[in-house]
């Protein structure tokens, strides 16, 4: 629980925490925003993946079900990185732990759509 400002701290002090606050959701915000293109990035590849080994009425309800799957754990891993971002907050340390959670994610997504080129290249010199 965040506590109330005091008659000694000025207006300054007050603007200060409250911008941190603001910024610790603009990063949050961002965060998700890069972890649903993660989850657009491994639903194609498994889609991809899946193509030419499943029956296509398997394959439709893979697709369906590896989106709720892969939201599910979007939601938790959201309330994860809230988690650390505030703890970050309070030990003022928010910009460092937005640089672990975003090299974190820009490797996912770095790896996820390399996949998916190494697969698109390797389809098209084999056939």
């Amino acid at each position: 629980m965040e506590r109330l400002p005091s008659e000694t701290e000025s207006v300054l002090d007050i603007f200060r925490q409250a911008g941190r606050q603001i910024s610790h959701y603009i990063i949050w915000f961002l965060s998700f925003a890069l972890g649903l293109g993660l989850i657009l990035l491994l639903h194609e590849l498994l889609e991809v993946l899946l193509f030419l080994r499943v029956n296509p009425w398997h394959l439709r309800a893979y697709r369906v079900w590896s989106i709720f799957v892969l939201g599910m754990f979007l939601i938790v891993g959201m309330f994860l990185v809230e988690g650390y971002l505030r703890r970050a907050r309070r030990k003022e340390r928010l910009l460092s732990a937005y640089l672990t959670v975003l090299s974190i994610e820009l490797a996912l997504i770095g790896i996820s759509a390399g996949a998916i080129y190494f697969r698109d290249i390797r389809d098209f010199l084999l056939f």
